[in-house]
């Protein structure tokens, strides 16, 4: 019995040693950290479909650790390893080895398995020089994703001023200025008016659209939750998209606003005049237009909101986005209120209502159709993301 014990003992001390010289010849175990988020998709597929399934096929030779960019410790831990190896690129995902880096899904999909087999089988490399040609990847499709950080921008712009020039807004300027005509409000009054009003609506839908992007940005349901708001919104900007080219050519053949789908409804309208009546009849003028701004706001993201909330999930689908989203929200505000003040300034130098009336009537049909044309790009977007567009 011992000796057959003994012979067990030396058996599996002899496989042990063999296994560890197996392993001392391969080098030591390759460390890799992965960067991404917990909520994306394209993050989990590249962490679940091909590095752990790599982790489980080399036990022990591969170490790999997921640092989730939505920390702040992960963030920052990306942000020093983007200096350390010159990283420039905005790519949602980042796989780092010992001396080289994928940036991308489409890259780290292509080219991962491949680059941590190879640094398996010849061993661990220490960091050098070496950049991705030498692996055979593709640079373009990696520098690709410093686009989109141009391209969010540019979206931003144009999605900020088509939001601050839809009907909804336009209507509710037109009234107010029409209500400061027959109130015969001087130019003061109008610059109190003006400013008061258009402050208020910046940082009410700013507060709004900073609310919605903290809590979804800290909903951790991973992939349902994730999913449900992403093709929730997607499903709503792509309806949108069809009412607006839809209101466009129903527009161009009435010449009827009534015709119009996507308007305020006539109850809410009334509302908005209500309150507008009520609180810039008085002499209170400033702490009148602030309480005007505030409930005008929420009542015309009834409206406006069909555009904004599609515009929020698209940020926050966007890991890289995270640190600069507040950034990102102020400007689109300010696009969103420019409209606004810019017809306050015409006001204040004489513009009459009749005439912004006529303006927007002209150009309703243009409106339309570019409004239809930035829900389309964000519906592509949330549908199949940013590589779509690469």
């Amino acid at each position: 019995m011992k000796m057959k014990t003994l012979s067990f003992a030396v058996l599996i001390l002899f496989l042990m040693t063999g296994q560890g010289m197996a392993a001392a010849k391969s080098g030591d175990t390759l460390h890799i950290i992965f960067f991404g988020s917990a909520t994306c998709n394209e993050c989990m597929r590249i962490k679940n479909e091909l590095l752990v399934p790599l982790v489980k096929k080399h036990n022990g030779l591969l170490a790999l650790k997921f640092s989730d960019i939505e920390t702040d410790s992960g963030l920052k831990e990306m942000i020093s390893y983007e200096k350390t190896f010159n990283v420039t690129s905005n790519a949602s995902q980042e796989l780092y080895f010992p001396d080289t880096f994928l940036c991308g899904f489409d890259d780290i999909m292509e080219h991962g398995e491949a680059m941590i087999e190879s640094r398996l089988a010849s061993g661990i490399k220490k960091k050098t020089d070496n950049n991705m040609s030498a692996d055979n990847v593709d640079l373009k499709k990696i520098l690709r994703n410093k686009m989109f950080s141009r391209a969010f921008f540019v979206g931003t712009l144009v999605t900020g001023l088509i939001d601050g020039i839809n009907p909804c807004a336009i209507a509710t300027m037109i009234f107010l200025i029409s209500f400061m005509a027959t109130r015969k409000r001087n130019r003061r009054e109008i610059i109190i008016i003006g400013m008061a009003y258009t402050t208020t609506v910046f940082l009410t839908y700013f507060a709004m659209g900073l609310g919605m992007k903290g809590v979804l940005e800290h909903i951790k349901g991973y992939h349902l939750i994730s999913n449900i708001i992403r093709w929730g919104a997607c499903i709503a900007a792509a309806v949108v998209a069809v009412l607006s080219f839809k209101d466009g050519i129903v527009y161009a053949k009435t010449g009827k606003t009534e015709e119009i789908t996507l308007q305020l409804p006539k109850i809410v309208k009334l509302r908005i005049h209500k309150i507008i009546s009520q609180n810039l009849s008085g002499t209170h003028l400033l702490i009148g237009s602030i309480i005007t701004g505030f409930l005008v706001t929420l009542l015309e993201a009834i409206c406006t909101g069909q555009m904004y909330v599609p515009y929020i999930v698209a940020m926050t689908q966007e890991p890289s986005l995270r640190a600069v989203g507040i950034l990102y929200l102020i400007f689109y505000n300010f696009l969103f209120v420019l409209p606004l003040l810019i017809v306050m300034v015409l006001a204040y130098f004489g513009m009459k209502w009749n005439d912004l009336a006529k303006q927007t009537q002209k150009q309703m049909v243009s409106i339309k159709i570019l409004l239809g044309v930035i829900m389309t790009a964000l519906a592509i977007y949330l549908a199949f993301g940013s590589g779509f567009f690469g």
